[in-house]
């Protein structure tokens, strides 16, 4: 770059890709056209979200990784808010609006429990399950904090649920999560 810094595209899982755009021409580029809002950003509220997912026959699961939904929500991360909200993956996307498209408590209950995973994630440095590291090759810890994603067998973190973590596959992706206290 002209100020001297270096950018570095990593991507071992070959899940991304990499395109220069001049700030001005943002609004313009269709790849970004596409997508959802930044789940951390301010667009991103429960109406927001019920708005998106009214009317929809897909599961929850499924609508929350679509990145037209919202954008950058990976399989572990939904996994994981889903469980903190309660929601069960199989959940009818539809249900957390009603019939006018008004979130009701589901949805605010899910919009919390995403910004709550994604700030944990970020705080401990992302997920490091193969071979994801930070820019410093350090390791990110967020798979320490995992209470469903990859616990199958085990027993549900949920205070006094008596429930065991069951993994199912949805839409070709392991979905992780327990079917006693994710309603």
């Amino acid at each position: 770059m002209s100020s001297g810094a270096i950018v570095t595209f990593n991507d071992p899982r070959r899940f991304g890709s990499m395109k220069i755009v001049k700030r001005d021409k943002l609004d313009e580029e269709p790849l970004l056209s596409r997508l959802g809002p930044e789940p951390l950003g301010n667009a991103f509220d429960a109406a927001m979200l019920a708005a998106a997912c009214a009317g929809k026959k897909t599961s929850l699961k499924a609508a929350l990784s679509d990145q037209r939904v919202v954008a950058g929500l990976g399989n572990i991360y939904v996994c994981e808010a889903l469980h903190r909200a309660l929601l069960s993956p199989k959940r009818l996307a539809s249900t957390i609006a009603g019939k006018s498209g008004v979130p009701n408590e589901r949805a605010e209950r899910l919009v919390d429990a995403i910004k709550a995973v994604l700030n944990a994630a970020i705080k401990d440095g992302g997920s490091s399950l193969r071979d994801h590291r930070l820019t410093d090759g350090d390791l990110g810890m967020f798979q320490h904090h995992f209470r469903v994603y990859d616990r199958e067998g085990q027993r549900c973190v949920t205070p006094r649920c008596p429930g065991t973590v069951r993994r199912i596959v949805q839409n070709g992706r392991s979905t992780f999560y327990c079917p006693v206290c994710q309603k």
